[in-house]
């Protein structure tokens, strides 16, 4: 099975962040400050914790019309989420190999992303558990429905479609603690959606739109 604008692997880039300068936003119940980032090369701007910083890194993209990539570092430093624009590229899935557990434990519409290949775009937070191996956890912008069980068993797509020629990824992932197996690795999944981190992800994630 073929996808357009699927997954484009790429190592996080690590290195000194730099803070938006956009004045914060009204705190939200919590007492927690947000900021708002826009992102002029490709129209769109999202929220964010002040505490957090954004980081302009090398651009991944490889649509001739460009593209930006921007990392997302909590309080910690730590990359939360990463944005790329203008991504191409192809991949095959050759069929399931072995059975998987798909599972989401979230999702939700998000009409103010529009998409210049008329899709509609949703927030999801999910895993996927090979038979063996590892279990693999990411919160994304996705364009897709639900996979079915053959096209969950090609990996997670975390990529919605934005213009007419190429496509973006606003993810990231949640990461086994050291020594954890893939069981613990899924409960740990689990209880997060739970956690303030997550509910500040999500909130995130969301608040993507187009600023034009």
């Amino acid at each position: 099975m073929r996808y357009r604008n699927t997954l484009l692997c790429a190592a996080v880039t690590a290195g000194l962040a730099a803070a938006s300068c956009a004045a914060p936003q009204p705190s939200d119940p919590a007492g927690q400050a947000w900021s708002s980032y826009a992102v002029s090369e490709s129209s769109l701007e999202f929220e964010y914790r002040s505490d957090w910083q954004v980081e302009q890194v090398p651009a991944l993209a490889n649509d001739p019309s460009g593209g930006v990539s921007l990392r997302v570092h909590d309080a910690d430093g730590e990359v939360i989420a990463w944005l790329d624009t203008g991504i191409i590229t192809d991949q095959v899935c050759m069929g399931m190999q072995e059975p998987v557990a798909y599972t989401e434990y979230d999702s939700q519409p998000m009409p103010e992303l529009e998409s210049g290949q008329g899709t509609s775009q949703r927030f999801v937070y999910r895993s996927v558990a090979p038979a063996s191996g590892e279990a693999l956890v990411t919160y994304a912008v996705v364009s897709a429905p639900p996979p079915s069980e053959e096209d969950a068993a090609c990996g997670l797509f975390d990529f919605f479609t934005l213009t007419e020629s190429s496509g973006a990824r606003f993810a990231g992932v949640v990461r086994p603690d050291k020594g954890m197996d893939s069981a613990a690795h899924l409960d740990k999944a689990s209880a997060y959606v739970d956690s303030d981190e997550y509910r500040d992800v999500r909130r995130m994630l969301v608040s993507l739109h187009n600023s034009d």
